[in-house]
């Protein structure tokens, strides 16, 4: 072999050991329940799903002041609760807690370690898992996150945006004074 093919194999090895892939693409959600779903599909895979006591319509509400469905949820065997959080139509946010009583903070992390690799955030509060797609955080206690990026990111654009636009209207109201 020349040495230049063997420095370029060299390289792409080690590049392989410091910079190992993800061990498993993130799941985009939790058992039937996927992002990107609209509420009627997550009601029926609710409904059907063993891992959930939905109830039907009586567990849907609106957050406050605003019209943006959310689905809560009693949850079974390790699951206490489950929220659903829906922007624009789809299932952005999907939050399970989860019963301490039978699952503590160390074995879930352990667990999502051995599937997903090293957190890319790690602090004392929670670990941080990201593709380009999803967000997958365990929060202290023990709570379990499937966030949709592309509507995180949206939302906290659309939050910049509204920012700037008081920013100009307090400006013209202070012109006027």
């Amino acid at each position: 072999m020349n040495q230049p093919l063997k420095t370029v194999v060299l390289l792409v090895a080690l590049c392989c050991v410091a910079f190992p892939g993800r061990p498993q693409d993130l799941q985009r959600g939790f058992s039937t329940i996927e992002l990107g779903m609209s509420l009627d599909e997550a009601k029926r895979a609710l409904q059907d799903d063993p891992s959930f006591r939905y109830r039907g319509d009586p567990d849907v509400q609106f957050l406050p002041l605003t019209q943006i469905p959310l689905i809560e949820t009693e949850g079974r065997a390790f699951i206490d609760r489950a929220i659903l959080q829906f922007q624009n139509g789809s299932l952005a946010v999907l939050s399970l807690l989860l019963d301490r009583r039978r699952l503590d903070y160390f074995s879930v992390y352990e667990s999502l370690v051995s599937r997903y690799g090293e957190p890319d955030r790690l602090d004392p509060g929670q670990a941080v898992w990201e593709d380009e797609s999803t967000r997958l955080t365990l929060e202290r206690p023990l709570t379990v996150k499937y966030i949709d990026l592309p509507t995180l990111n949206a939302m906290i654009e659309e939050g910049r945006m509204d920012e700037a636009l008081d920013e100009i209207t307090r400006e013209r109201f202070l012109e006027q004074l």
